[in-house]
């Protein structure tokens, strides 16, 4: 009886524990943006260069990225499937920056 009641209260910790970590970062260029699917694919700009697929679905995105751009994502991997919290614009980020007038 007691180790059926300490299996929901180990869950709940690695619930919690999961849920409370940091999220990855990858900084990289896009290869390809579908609005429509909010499917990112960006090139990690570390050695060997892969490519990494993102759903941006739920993220923060300050400046809808475009091919070529280098982005700065804030990620979680669920099950495989790479889920991006923050999209970061770098190229476009000093656009943003000379449009606000002080």
């Amino acid at each position: 009886m007691k180790r059926i009641r300490k299996v929901p209260g180990l869950l709940i910790v690695l619930l919690a524990v999961t849920a409370c970590s940091k999220p990855l970062v990858l900084q990289g260029t896009v290869v390809s943006y579908d609005t429509q699917t909010k499917i990112l694919i960006v090139t990690d700009e570390r050695a060997p260069n892969r490519n990494f697929t993102f759903s941006i679905k739920n993220a923060e995105i300050g400046v809808e990225p475009a091919p070529g751009d280098l982005v700065r994502l804030a990620y979680r991997d669920q099950g495989g499937t790479l889920l991006a919290h923050r999209v970061m614009n770098m190229t476009r980020q000093k656009e943003i920056a000379g449009s606000i007038k002080k």
